[in-house]
């Protein structure tokens, strides 16, 4: 695939794509998933030392109810953040300095710099949910004394006595000792989520409807043309931000986009449907709606339908988790030979120059991906949540991959833009 299929655009509308500056974590690649790990917790004392507070601008110490702050703002936020805003008062123009420096910084404005910042009041637990959180970390050390003494945790059996293929057998003791999640793997979950946001705000859709109307799905040909080349156009400005990716030749880096692509955006719009409305948007984007009516007279009926019910079971995992999403798509991007009907085609497929680095960078988010799910849902919860989600990835890939095979049944692929007709081959 060509840089000129990327940028061709055949459209009635255009997606404007602006210049983007990447943010980088680190200039080096690296020769394994352990030699990764090992400097991602060098380089988090690295940015503990540079980080300065989005409230005060003192020194930062990592993520605070979602950002950088210092350990003196997070109290700050913890405790007065629920208190109505009206109950604090501003002795002066309600645009005090709150810097680190001053004394006796005024409460109003230090919360309404604390908000602006992006802390979530939200994220501020209630006395039930720190009983709950800890009752978490308690099992969790009790699953942990457990695998230490080599016994078997209570919680398992159900799950290993159903299954009786010893390949199915779980090494309890190192999962529950990758399961830690530090700083620096907030601050790479950021880094995506940064990432994503950019990649929306620099391609803006011109020359159909805004939101909040709707933009009608007359064919096939239209799905292709209108909402899956929108986020393919964004799908690939995020995955050109991961320094995994930019480390990458060319090549590799195209035939990753080529083979992978089709269904990441498939994948995403799972996450921008709105069951309610019945539409499907980008949220915070000037994007129109599109129909979920219009969307299921595309295709075939078998498809949607399958389509909804993978919907519906990746909903009822992780429900509607934006870092799970954010994780899996970044997987998805690196996955190798991602079709699971690939020996159907003629065709051959590109040749990959470093298979190694793809694989230890995929490595690297599958690892912050189950992490996270043991941090966020307990590790017995989780590592089933995780699994069954990894499945239900499988089944869209097959899924989208038939749809590619027999895509002549419904368009003429001619008529769509070379970008996605690449995808399509």
């Amino acid at each position: 695939m060509s840089n000129s299929n990327m940028n061709n655009l055949e459209n009635d509308f255009r997606v404007q794509t602006k210049t983007s500056l990447t943010l980088k974590r680190s200039s080096s690649p690296m020769s394994s998933t352990t030699s990764k790990r090992r400097k991602a917790r060098a380089s988090a004392k690295h940015y503990k030392s540079v980080l300065m507070c989005a409230v005060c601008e003192g020194d930062a110490h990592g993520y605070n109810f979602d950002a950088i702050t210092c350990e003196s703002c997070k109290a700050f936020f913890r405790r007065n953040a629920l208190r109505p805003i009206d109950k604090f008062k501003c002795r002066g123009n309600r645009d005090c300095d709150v810097k680190v420096d001053i004394k006796k910084r005024c409460k109003r404005c230090r919360i309404v710099k604390c908000l602006a910042a992006g802390m979530r009041k939200e994220w501020i637990l209630t006395d039930k949910e720190r009983r709950d959180k800890r009752a978490k970390i308690e099992e969790n050390r009790r699953l942990r004394q457990l695998s230490d003494n080599g016994q078997q945790p209570q919680q398992l059996e159900t799950f290993t006595s159903k299954s009786s293929d010893s390949d199915l057998s779980l090494n309890l003791s190192s999962f529950l000792e990758s399961a830690p999640f530090n700083d620096f793997d907030w601050f790479m979950i950021r880094f995506l989520q940064d990432y994503y946001s950019q990649a929306v705000k620099l391609n803006e859709i011109t020359g159909i409807a805004s939101y909040p109307q709707i933009q009608p799905i007359r064919s096939t040909e239209d799905l292709f043309r209108i909402p899956l080349y929108i986020t393919a156009m964004r799908l690939i400005t995020y995955v050109k931000q991961i320094i995994e990716f930019q480390t990458l030749c060319i090549e590799d880096q195209l035939h990753l986009i080529k083979s992978n692509l089709l269904i990441m955006c498939f994948f995403h719009s799972v996450f921008i449907y709105n069951p309610t409305t019945d539409c499907y948007h980008e949220e915070n984007s000037k994007d129109p709606q599109f129909s979920g009516k219009d969307w299921t007279k595309t295709l075939n009926k078998q498809f949607h339908n399958e389509m909804k019910h993978l919907r519906n079971d990746f909903i009822d995992i992780f429900q509607l988790d934006d870092i799970i999403i954010k994780l899996f798509l970044t997987i998805s991007a690196f996955t190798l030979r991602i079709s699971l009907n690939e020996c159907r085609r003629s065709s051959s497929s590109l040749h990959i120059n470093n298979s190694l680095e793809i694989f230890n960078a995929q490595n690297v988010y599958i690892d912050l991906a189950y992490r996270y799910s043991i941090h966020q849902y307990g590790f017995c919860k989780g590592s089933l949540m995780f699994v069954r989600y990894v499945h239900k990835i499988m089944k869209l890939q097959e899924l989208v991959d038939d749809i590619k095979f027999h895509i002549g049944d419904y368009i003429n692929v001619q008529k769509i833009s070379g970008l996605l007709q690449s995808l399509l081959e």
